[in-house]
């Protein structure tokens, strides 16, 4: 019994190990593709390769080396991908219709290349039957496609062997292929437009937005923010090979000319700025983050400079030469650094704020999905993520416009707020700084008054007091000592205009209209609208004086009998309204002539108000308004 179990034991060891030889054979490479109407097959099975080291290459080499046996294959269900090739790349077919009926077959190239030439072996030998350029519009092309295509007529039993040349001088060797019938191919393609065409649409639609919005607010970051949708929207339509959809012959030409390399690495460096914004660096000024900032925006120039560089040479240039095989290596590098450099960044500001795991979690996030790894997974350099319709990175784009998009509204509103209270600090400053300044001026007036009233005055009443005594017949004298000392009383009532602490500036003009009215000859009325308790108190002195001061030129030179000064207390500014029904006078000749007008001007000028000034023969009104 043991022995039997051994050799049972043995016998299913030696079947499981012998299975995937079985298997791998069964999976073998072909020499002929049998097709059957659609197909869905991978084409490596059936498909050899081989690359011309000539850069213009040629249809004998080619021919030459599929005699010698110089076409090979490679790996079964996998992209062929030769990296930087410079050289023609020469694909071989030999394709065998097995279906019962009469079809069209295309045999679609998905790739960046410029040309693709199409040979058929005719009983005369290899022809050229086909070729077809990037550099045309879909509308333009035999097949109405956005990848290069070319259609075959097969009948049953009918075999074709087939070369294609594929040119792809500037761009990674990187070509997917596949065999099948129209339908089947545009039954993919009409999904595969509906996914990328809602995303590109709603790509666009924020980023026109985002642009407006920039252009009303005058705020960068949502210039940033829609620059960087566009330039998503401008890599996207390289890589899924969707330029030659567009109609406008200046913008395929202007699409068509770019490169999404350069472009990736401006889009990481604006998205490494939208990031810097919504963290607030502006707040920390630490030597890395400084250092951070000026990295990304040293690699946005050179972006920026490779991109136009690229655009205006690129006929002449290719991966032959050293120079341009030299930046491409450059650029991927600096690609990596930007998404270096915006990691280092975001975990610096948040281990900043005390949130070092939020910070290093978000910055995994943005190293592992970010424009350069679309980039990479589509150009075959290396491929972590599986490259699915929709791509993975649309999501993360779109998850983006929503969490970018309330973030940096957040902190917008944010810095608008905090920008308002600073505003309104400093205005509160300002504010005390002048209502110290007026209390300032208000003492040294005071002063000035008190000296005037206890030397001057006191000196002209003991002159008036001899002159009416001893010159009582001589009237023109006691006429000038009564003026002098008139003048002198009215003089200082207005340097010594005391404010009583609870006095408001309507009990203050009532009480100087009544002064005014007993050493005066015009009849002066007072009327006041609103609540004189809402009137800030710092322009309680400067309406005062600015009363007194029109009072006093109507007084002095108005010629009138009767005068009104209303006061209009509104919401947000006060009005003093004074008319009188004098002589007037003459506006250009007397506007910023004499010191009662020009203290009238410059006093509510300093307040930010405003004066009209109207005058006749029959009267004058000034209108004086100062906000508040």
């Amino acid at each position: 019994m043991i022995r039997a179990f051994l050799f049972k034991l043995f016998v299913f060891l030696l079947f499981s190990n012998c299975m995937p030889l079985i298997a791998q054979q069964s999976t073998g490479y072909e020499d002929v593709f049998y097709i059957n109407g659609p197909n869905s097959e991978h084409l490596s099975k059936y498909t050899t390769f081989w690359v011309d080291k000539e850069l213009k290459g040629s249809l004998n080499n080619a021919v030459k080396a599929l005699n010698e046996g110089s076409f090979e294959h490679w790996k079964i269900n996998t992209t062929l991908n030769l990296g930087q090739n410079p050289y023609p790349l020469w694909l071989h077919l030999r394709v065998k219709n097995m279906s019962d009926e009469f079809h069209h077959y295309w045999w679609s190239v998905y790739s960046q290349a410029d040309y693709m030439f199409v040979y058929e072996k005719k009983p005369e030998g290899w022809i050229v039957t086909d070729t077809i350029a990037k550099a045309v519009l879909k509308k333009d092309r035999k097949l109405p496609v956005r990848f290069l295509a070319k259609d075959f007529e097969m009948k049953y039993g009918e075999e074709k062997d087939i070369l294609i040349k594929i040119v792809n001088p500037r761009h990674l060797q990187n070509a997917i292929t596949d065999f099948t019938t129209p339908d089947n191919n545009l039954l993919w393609e009409k999904n595969f437009y509906w996914n990328i065409g809602f995303f590109l649409g709603c790509f666009l639609f924020i980023g026109v937005i985002s642009l407006v919005i920039a252009g009303i607010l005058r705020e960068t970051v949502f210039f940033q923010y829609g620059l960087y949708l566009f330039l998503i929207v401008s890599v996207m339509l390289l890589q899924e090979i969707m330029v030659t959809v567009i109609d406008v012959d200046s913008l395929f030409y202007f699409f068509n000319r770019l490169h999404s390399l350069p472009l990736i690495i401006i889009s990481l460096a604006v998205h490494f700025e939208i990031l810097a914004y919504i963290l607030n660096i502006k707040k920390y000024r630490s030597k890395p983050v400084i250092l951070f900032r000026k990295i990304n925006r040293g690699i946005l120039l050179y972006g920026i400079i490779i991109a136009i560089l690229y655009f205006v040479f690129m006929e002449k240039l290719h991966f032959g030469q050293f120079l341009y095989s030299l930046i491409w290596k450059i650029s991927v590098a600096l690609a990596f650094i930007v998404v270096v450099n915006t990691f280092a960044m975001v975990v610096t500001l948040m281990n900043s704020r005390k949130q070092l795991i939020t910070g290093i979690l978000l910055g995994l996030i943005l190293l592992y999905l970010n424009p350069a790894g679309y980039f990479i997974n589509y150009s075959g350099m290396f491929n972590y993520y599986r490259i699915t319709y929709p791509n993975y990175f649309y999501w993360i784009v779109c998850a983006e416009l929503l969490i970018l998009g309330g973030v940096v509204t957040w902190r917008y509103r944010k810095t608008i707020t905090d920008n308002y209270k600073l505003i309104k600090e400093k205005a509160i400053q300002e504010e005390r700084a002048l209502q110290r300044e007026v209390e300032i001026q208000e003492q040294e007036r005071q002063q000035i008054a008190r000296d005037l009233h206890d030397d001057l005055g006191t000196t002209i009443s003991a002159i008036k007091l001899i002159i009416t005594n001893s010159y009582d017949d001589d009237k023109t004298l006691v006429n000038m000592i009564n003026k002098a000392n008139t003048d002198v009383r009215h003089f200082f009532s207005k340097l010594s205009l005391e404010q009583g602490k609870n006095e408001n500036i309507v009990e203050i003009i009532r009480t100087k209209i009544a002064e005014l009215n007993r050493i005066g000859n015009v009849d002066l009325s007072f009327i006041t609208v609103g609540d004189e308790l809402t009137l800030p108190d710092y322009l309680t002195q400067p309406l005062s004086r600015i009363a007194v001061e029109l009072l006093s030129n109507v007084i002095k030179h108005s010629e009138a009998t009767e005068a009104t000064i209303q006061l209009l207390i509104e919401k947000r500014e006060v009005q003093l309204i004074v008319e009188d029904n004098g002589i007037g006078f003459d506006l250009k000749e007397k506007k910023g002539k004499g010191m009662g007008l020009e203290n009238i001007y410059s006093r509510t000028n300093r307040w930010n108000g405003e004066v009209h000034l109207s005058s006749n023969h029959s009267g004058t009104t000034v209108i004086i308004t100062i906000p508040y």
